[in-house]
C-alpha cells in the first residue's frame, strides 16, 4: 500500500471467493477515511464485482457462441433449431445446401418456412415433447432430385425440464446409399458367380453321359440292350436337367405369388402328414409343440408348405434311426411382440461352423449328392414373407435348430384356450 500511496483496499468477492481488488489514495482534502467512506467503498466494490463478473459471463457466452458458429459451419449435417414458439433460431450453412433455402431468409421465421416434411417432425416434436430418433426423409436438390437424408429431432429442455424448443440433426445419406446399391450389386454378382458354377456342375454330369451314349449310337444302333440303356439313361438325366431348372426357377418365383392372412400351423400340418412315413420308415421321432390359437401370417399355403417341407426333409436326412425331429410354434404376443415362430430342430451331425454362414447360399450342402438348391429356395420363400430364416447349432448336444421368424401384428388372439 505504501508503494502504490493507498489509504484503503477494498475486496472483490464473489459467494466468498476474492477474484480482485479497489485500491483508493488518500482524499484530495486530505481527510482520513471514516466509517461512511468505508460502506460507500464496500457498496462500490459489490457493484464493481457484479459488474466486471457479467462483462466476463458476457465475453465467454460472446467466444462460446463464436466457437458453435464456427462448428455449425464446418460440420457436414444439417443443423436447424427453433424456440419453443416455433421460430427458426439456428439454420447452419450445410442445411443450406441440404434444403436449398437461405438462412437470411428463414432466421426469425417460423416452421412453416421450413420443407414440409422436415417442419411437420419438428412440430411434432414441439406438440408432444418427444423426439424422433434415425427418420428416414427426402427433400429436392436444386437440380428437382430427392436427395435421401437421415433426421434426428430432439426437445430442448431448460434446467427445470420445460421444453423450449427442438433441433433438428440431417445427414445426406447419397453416399451410403450407392455404397449400398455398389455392395447389392456385387452381392448379386457374386451369387450369379456361384449360381452359374454350380450350374455348370450339375448341368455337365448328366450332358457328358447323354453325350457318350449318343456317340456311341451309331455303331451300336442295333443291340437292343443298348437301346434299352440308352433309353433309360437319357431319359433319366435329362428328367434331372429339368428338376434342376425347376428348382432354380422357385429361387426367384416366391416373391410373385398371392399373400393372404393363413395360419401357419395349417401349412405345417400339412408338411408333416407327407413325412410321417418317411419318418416311420426312418424310426425317426417326431414331437410337435403346439398349442392354442395363433395370429396369422401374410402369406402363400403352397410356398410355406414348400419351405417347411425343405427344413423337415433336411432334419431327416441328417438323422440316424432313432433321432427326433422337434417342430415348434411360438407366439411371441405375451410379451406384446410382433413375432411369430416356427423352429425345426432335429438330433443330426449338425452343419460345419466353417459352412454356416453359406449354407444358404445356392449349390452350398453339406450332402454327398445333395444340389444345395433346398436351403437358397427356404430363404427365398421366407424373403418373400418378410421373413427372417436363420439356424444354429446346438450347444452340448447333437443336431441344429432352423429358426422362422414371421412378422405379425402385436395384438393378441382373441381367444386362447386353457
Amino acid at each position: 500500500m505504501s508503494r502504490l500511496n493507498a489509504d484503503v483496499v477494498a475486496p472483490l468477492l464473489e459467494e466468498g471467493r476474492l477474484f480482485g481488488l479497489i485500491v483508493a489514495g488518500p482524499k484530495r482534502s486530505g481527510s482520513p477515511y471514516f466509517s461512511d467512506d468505508a460502506d460507500l467503498l464496500q457498496t462500490l466494490a459489490h457493484q464493481s464485482a457484479v459488474d466486471i463478473r457479467n462483462a466476463q459471463t458476457h465475453q465467454r457466452v460472446l467466444q462460446v457462441n463464436e466457437e458453435l458458429q464456427k462448428t455449425l459451419a464446418t460440420i457436414e449435417s444439417g443443423v436447424v433449431a427453433v424456440g419453443a414458439r416455433g421460430r427458426v433460431n439456428v439454420f447452419n450453412k450445410a442445411a443450406e445446401q441440404l434444403t436449398g433455402r437461405a438462412a437470411e431468409t428463414l432466421k426469425g421465421r417460423g416452421i412453416a418456412e421450413l420443407p414440409p416434411v422436415l417442419g411437420r417432425l419438428i412440430e411434432d416434436t414441439l406438440a408432444d415433447g418427444h423426439g424422433h430418433s434415425q427418420v428416414e426423409i427426402a427433400l429436392p436438390d436444386q437440380a428437382g432430385q430427392m436427395v435421401p437424408l437421415m433426421c434426428t429431432i430432439s426437445p430442448l429442455r431448460n434446467p427445470q425440464g420445460a421444453l423450449t424448443g427442438a433441433v433438428a440433426v440431417f445427414t445426406d445419406l447419397s453416399r451410403i446409399k450407392e455404397l449400398e446399391r455398389e455392395r447389392q450389386r456385387a452381392e448379386r454378382l457374386a451369387s450369379l458367380e456361384a449360381i452359374a458354377s454350380g450350374m455348370v456342375h450339375e448341368i455337365r454330369n448328366p450332358l457328358v453321359a447323354i453325350k457318350t451314349f449318343t456317340q456311341m449310337l451309331p455303331s451300336r444302333f442295333g443291340d437292343l440292350d443298348y437301346l434299352r440303356d440308352y433309353e433309360r439313361t437319357v431319359g433319366r438325366e435329362i428328367n434331372r436337367v429339368e428338376g434342376l431348372l425347376d428348382r432354380l426357377q422357385m429361387l426367384s418365383s416366391p416373391s410373385r405369388q398371392l399373400m393372404e392372412p393363413l395360419d401357419v400351423t395349417v401349412p405345417l400340418d400339412d408338411t408333416l402328414s407327407l413325412i410321417k412315413p418317411k419318418l416311420e420308415a426312418r424310426g425317426i421321432i417326431l414331437r410337435p409343440l403346439k398349442q392354442g390359437i395363433y395370429r396369422q401370417v401374410l402369406g402363400n399355403a403352397s410356398q410355406l408348405e414348400q419351405l417347411f417341407l425343405n427344413l423337415c426333409l433336411n432334419a431327416l436326412e441328417a438323422m440316424d434311426s432313432g433321432g427326433q425331429l422337434t417342430v415348434r410354434v411360438a407366439d411371441l404376443s405375451q410379451g406384446g411382440g410382433s413375432t411369430l415362430l416356427v423352429e425345426v430342430s432335429d438330433t443330426g451331425c449338425g452343419i460345419p461352423e466353417d459352412m454356416i454362414e453359406q449354407i444358404f447360399n445356392p449349390f452350398v450342402t453339406t450332402k454327398a449328392r445333395g444340389t444345395g438348391l433346398g436351403l437358397a429356395i427356404s430363404r427365398a420363400i421366407a424373403d418373400a414373407h418378410k421373413a427372417v430364416l436363420r439356424v444354429r447349432n446346438h450347444t452340448g448336444r447333437p443336431g441344429c435348430t432352423f429358426t422362422i421368424e414371421f412378422p405379425v401384428p402385436s395384438a393378441k388372439p382373441a381367444e386362447v384356450p386353457a
